[in-house]
C-alpha cells in the first residue's frame, strides 16, 4: 500500500491534503470500507478484519497459475509450459523483472494491515470476560501473522526491511534493508510475543486460527533456515543449538504426536500430528492433480531423481550392496511412503490399475498435455474420494503448513549440526517419524558420523515431506542446487509378452541453476520506488 502511496507523491499528482485524503481513503479500504473507528471501536468488527489478515497466508498448492513448487524442484515435473510456470526456475529465466511468484507488494500490504490491528487493539472495547480473553488472543495472532510473513520474505529475499509501524505519507519512504541477525531478531521477538499471548489449544470456534504451537514452530523454523549455510555461510554452531532448542521447545508441550495415517494428512480438519492448517479447501485440486483418464490435467509429474530416495524396507537405498532391489520390479518393498506419494505403473488409483508404460493408457508421452512425461503422477495431496468423471466431487484438500513430523526433523538436522557427532536424542527423532506405525522403516543403524547423520536426514525430509514445498527452499538454503537440479529424470515402462514390464530411466530435460538462485531478486520495480534497496549477488 506504501508503494501506491510513493508513486503519487512522486509524480506530484495530489497536493499534501490531497494525499492525507488519499491515504485516509486506503485506509478504509484496508478496513472492509469502514472508518478505523467503526472497526476499532467494536469487538466483533475487529475481529473480523483480524480474520481477514489470515487471507494473505500464502497459497502453497499453487502459488502462481500452473505453479507448483514441486515442479520448480527436483520434485517434479509441469507436463505444459506457460509464461508464468514453474520452467521460469528450471531454466534460469528468473530476473529482478520476470518472477512469477514474487510476493513482496502482497506481503508488505500484508504487513502493513497487522501493524495496523497491532496499534490499536489495545484500545478495542471488551465488554466481557470472553472479549478480555480474546483481546489477548488476537493480539498473539497478530505477532504471529507478522512474523510469519516476514519469515516467507526472509526464505525468498534475505535480508528485506523491517517496518513495524503504519507508514504515512510523509514518512521517508526510501528505506535500506535490515541485517540478517536483525531480521530474524525481530521475526523471534514477534513469536515469543504470540506465544505468550496465544493458547496452547484452541476452542472450536478458532479452529484454523494460531495457537502458542504454531509460534513456537514457526520461531524454531526461522531459526533453523538461519543457521543454515545461506543465512550462516561461518557455520556458527550457537546459530545450530537456539535453532535445536527452540524446535524442541515445541516437543516440550506435549501436544503433538506422530501420525501414520501419511494418505490422509491433507484430507481431515484435525489430527494429532497438525500444529497448523489452512481453513480453506481447494476443491480445484482434483482438476488440476487426476490422471488424465480420470479428468485431471496432471501438473505435477514426480522425477525418478525423488523416487531414487525412497528407501527399501529394509532401510537401504535401491543401489546399495544387499538391498534387494530388483530393476524388473523397481517398486517392490519399498518405503511405503512411495506409493502413498507417487503413481507409477501398475499403481492401483480409485479401484484402477494406472498403466504409465508407453502406449498405455495414461502412458509415457513428451508431447505437452497432461499425460506423464516422466512415467509418474501424484498421489500425495490428492483425496481418493474425490473425483472427476463421472461426477465431480471435489474431495477434501487442506495446506497443512505445520507438522509434528517436521518439527521432529528440524530438530534432528539442527542438534545434529551443533554436535560433533549425533547423540542419542538426534536418531531418537528421526527414528520417531521413520518407525511409526503406518510407516515401520527400520531404525537407523547405530554409529552414523555427523556427516553420514545429515544425509539422512536430508533424504528422510525429502521423502517425507514429499511434496509439501519444502524441497524447493531446501535447495535453496542447504546450497546445493548445482548438484541436484540439472538433470530432471523420469522412467520408462515397456509393457512385454506375459504381462512382464522392461523399465529403464531416463533423462526427461537438462536445467539450468546458478548459485544465485537461491534468493530471490528484489523486484525492480520495488528498487524504483525505495532507492536505499539494493539488489540480491547475481542479478543485474
Amino acid at each position: 500500500m506504501k508503494f501506491k502511496l510513493i508513486m503519487i507523491c512522486i509524480l506530484g499528482i495530489l497536493t499534501f491534503s490531497g494525499c492525507k485524503k488519499f491515504d485516509e481513503y486506503l485506509d478504509k479500504a484496508e478496513t472492509g470500507g469502514l472508518s478505523e473507528q467503526e472497526v476499532f471501536g467494536d469487538y466483533v468488527q475487529t475481529e473480523k478484519y483480524l480474520a481477514n489478515v489470515y487471507s494473505h497466508l500464502p497459497n502453497e498448492w499453487m502459488p502462481a497459475n500452473s505453479f507448483t513448487y514441486a515442479a520448480a524442484s527436483d520434485e517434479a515435473k509441469c507436463p505444459v509450459v506457460y509464461f508464468n510456470g514453474p520452467q521460469v526456475f528450471t531454466r534460469g529465466l528468473i530476473s529482478p523483472n520476470h518472477n512469477p511468484i514474487d510476493v513482496w507488494a502482497s506481503l508488505y500490504a500484508a504487513i502493513r494491515k497487522v501493524n495496523r490491528f497491532i496499534e490499536k487493539i489495545d484500545a478495542v472495547p471488551a465488554k466481557n470476560a470472553t472479549q478480555i480473553a480474546g483481546k489477548s488472543r488476537m493480539k498473539g495472532e497478530a505477532h504471529f501473522l507478522r512474523a510469519f510473513f516476514y519469515a516467507e520474505l526472509h526464505k525468498r529475499y534475505g535480508r528485506v526491511p523491517l517496518i513495524d509501524r503504519v507508514l504515512q505519507v510523509s514518512d521517508d519512504l526510501n528505506i535500506p534493508r535490515n541485517s540478517e541477525e536483525e531480521l530474524v531478531r525481530f521475526i523471534v521477538d514477534d513469536c515469543n510475543e504470540a506465544a505468550a499471548n496465544l493458547l496452547p489449544v484452541n476452542t472450536a470456534a478458532n479452529i484454523g486460527r494460531a495457537t502458542k504451537g504454531a509460534a513456537l514452530m514457526l520461531k524454531s523454523r526461522v531459526l533453523l533456515y538461519a543457521a543454515s549455510l545461506l543465512h550462516n555461510p561461518g557455520s556458527d554452531v550457537q546459530k545450530w543449538q537456539r535453532a535445536a532448542e527452540a524446535a524442541e521447545d515445541v516437543m516440550k508441550l506435549n501436544l503433538y504426536q506422530v501420525d501414520g495415517d501419511y494418505k490422509q494428512l491433507f484430507h481431515k480438519r484435525a489430527a494429532n500430528n497438525i500444529i497448523f492448517q489452512s481453513t480453506f479447501n481447494n476443491t480445484s485440486w482434483v482438476q488440476q492433480m487426476f490422471v488424465p483418464s480420470q479428468g485431471g490435467l496432471g501438473w505435477i509429474q514426480p522425477l525418478q531423481n525423488l523416487v531414487d530416495d525412497y528407501e527399501m524396507t529394509n532401510g537401504l537405498k535401491p543401489d546399495e550392496a544387499g538391498s534387494g532391489y530388483d530393476a524388473n520390479h523397481p517398486y517392490a518393498n519399498r518405503d511405503p511412503r512411495l506409493a502413498a506419494s507417487i503413481i507409477h505403473n501398475g499403481s492401483i488409483w480409485r479401484g484402477n490399475v494406472i498403466e504409465t508404460f508407453v502406449n498405455g493408457v495414461d502412458g509415457l508421452t513428451s508431447a505437452e498435455g497432461a499425460k506423464t512425461q516422466t512415467g509418474y503422477y501424484l498421489r500425495k495431496l490428492l483425496d481418493e474420494n474425490g473425483s472427476m468423471t463421472p461426477d465431480n466431487r471435489p474431495g477434501d484438500h487442506f495446506w497443512v503448513f505445520m507438522r509434528y513430523e517436521e518439527t521432529l526433523l528440524n530438530f534432528a538436522e539442527a542438534k545434529n549440526e551443533a554436535l560433533s557427532s549425533p547423540d542419542n536424542s538426534v536418531y531418537d527423532a528421526v527414528n520417531a517419524v521413520r518407525t511409526r506405525v503406518g510407516i515401520n522403516m527400520p531404525a537407523l543403524p547405530a554409529g552414523l558420523t555427523k556427516a553420514q547423520m545429515r544425509e539422512r536426514i536430508r533424504r528422510e525430509k525429502r521423502v517425507e515431506l514429499a511434496f509439501e514445498g519444502f524441497r524447493f527452499w531446501d535447495i535453496r538454503r542447504w546450497r546445493i542446487g548445482k548438484s541436484v537440479m540439472p538433470e530432471a529424470r523420469g522412467m520408462r515402462a515397456v509393457k512385454l509378452g506375459g504381462g512382464d514390464f522392461s523399465y529403464a530411466p531416463f533423462l526427461v530435460e537438462s536445467r539450468i541453476y546458478e548459485d544465485a538462485f537461491d534468493l530471490y531478486p528484489i523486484p525492480q520495480s520495488e528498487r524504483n520506488r525505495n532507492t536505499a534497496l539494493d539488489q540480491n549477488n547475481g542479478y543485474n
